[in-house]
């Protein structure tokens, strides 16, 4: 059985696993990169999972199986109090199974308990899948699109749903 929980703050070679897993595994579902991300040492992923702890305004919520994480999402509270649901990834052995939903709806709970009125993502035009999971939760195509990085063909599609 899947647990959806938040990341607890000694847990930043989870989060690094997680982080690294999810980019070599979907690397056209993220603007960074697996070699980009790679590169910062043990350390940055200790000092960012005490961040995360000591921020309210940003989660990362982890799907942990039988003990091992096998997906994350974050969600974060902008400034004008609009959510924002980023590096959502869950891993192939759970993929069918229900995690992304169980994933989404932990990070909509944190983003409409913090007084969201609005929430939004973006997904790769050729994650499908994703697309799909997010259209099921009421999201809607803004018609805001961005390149998924620099010299990519591929572009990011913004989507965002109300919360009543």
């Amino acid at each position: 059985m899947t647990n959806i929980r938040p990341l607890k703050s000694d847990e930043g070679m989870l989060l690094k696993r997680l982080r690294l897993a999810a980019l070599k595994d979907s690397p056209n579902s993220f603007t960074p990169t697996f070699e980009e991300i790679s590169l910062h040492g043990d350390d940055f992923w200790h000092d960012t999972a005490r961040q995360i702890a000591e921020n309210p305004q940003l989660e990362v919520f982890v799907a942990d199986d039988a003990g091992e994480g096998v997906g994350l999402v974050s969600g974060e509270v902008d400034d004008e109090g609009v959510g924002h649901i980023v590096a959502m990834w869950a891993s192939p052995v759970v993929r069918g199974k229900g995690v992304g939903r169980l994933l989404m709806n932990a990070v909509t709970e944190f983003l409409r308990d913090n007084d969201c009125d609005r929430i939004e993502l973006s997904v790769t035009e050729t994650n499908q899948v994703a697309i799909n999971l997010y259209k099921s939760m009421g999201f809607v195509f803004t018609g805001q699109e961005v390149p998924l990085r620099e010299g990519s063909d591929l572009m990011n599609l913004t989507m965002a749903r109300a919360e009543v």
